[in-house]
């Protein structure tokens, strides 16, 4: 019996990012890709539990692990494990660049400062996947994105009702989300296990795909809803 697992892509990323994970989880999982770039993400949770399985664990990472976070506070009993990576749970900080804005204005610009910070300087294998995608998402679909991770609701203090068991993964050079975000995240799930990666980004799948893979695979096989 596989299990449906929900694997919701970065901003500006699409199915690439986590191919070679679903490849590598081979017949264990039923995956289910899902993106819905909407301005808010609560207008997006609505539209992924509309669309999901009846039960299922659920793969975000960066703007996509805030989305996760979102699905899973709003239908727990749905979500039978929780894998995130490169997402801060706390509030957006004000001052930031205006990426939305960038996005709708000079979209290639944006994309290619964004390839230069959400992987590991070496990865450039990695970069250039990143921008493939980028192109295949595009600006408005991406300004959508950056919009809602913009105005996302703070998340810490609604982290204790999340008992699912839970995998957080963090490159540990990641240059937009610090490796400390990570371990607070971990440590205010109830039931989660951290894992740092080393010589690796923001994008975890996309960077170290054999070693994402194999952890996520492990986590699969040890949590009590898997038979």
């Amino acid at each position: 019996m596989a299990l449906d697992v929900v694997f919701i892509p970065a901003l500006l990323c699409d199915e690439e990012m986590y191919r070679e994970v679903i490849a590598a989880a081979g017949g264990h999982i039923h995956a289910h890709v899902m993106m819905s770039p909407r301005p808010s993400l609560a207008a997006s949770v609505a539209d992924i539990l509309a669309r999901a399985p009846a039960k299922f664990a659920l793969v975000g990472t960066s703007y996509g692990g805030n989305l996760a976070l979102e699905v899973a506070l709003a239908a727990p009993e749905r979500v039978t494990a929780l894998w995130l990576m490169g997402c801060d749970p706390a509030a957006p900080q004000a001052g930031g660049p205006d990426l939305a804005g960038g996005l709708r204005t000079q979209p290639e610009a944006v994309i290619d400062m964004l390839a230069e910070l959400v992987v590991h300087k070496e990865a450039t294998e990695a970069a250039a996947a990143f921008k493939a995608m980028a192109h295949r998402i595009g600006g408005e679909a991406g300004a959508a994105q950056a919009t809602a991770y913009g105005t996302r609701p703070e998340a810490t203090s609604r982290l204790g009702s999340l008992h699912m068991p839970a995998m957080v993964l963090w490159g540990k050079e990641d240059a937009i989300v610090p490796v400390s975000v990570g371990r607070g995240l971990a440590d205010d799930l109830p039931h989660a296990h951290f894992h740092v990666l080393k010589d690796c980004g923001h994008l975890p799948t996309l960077e170290k795909p054999a070693e994402s893979a194999a952890l996520f695979v492990e986590f699969l096989a040890h949590e009590p809803h898997h038979h």
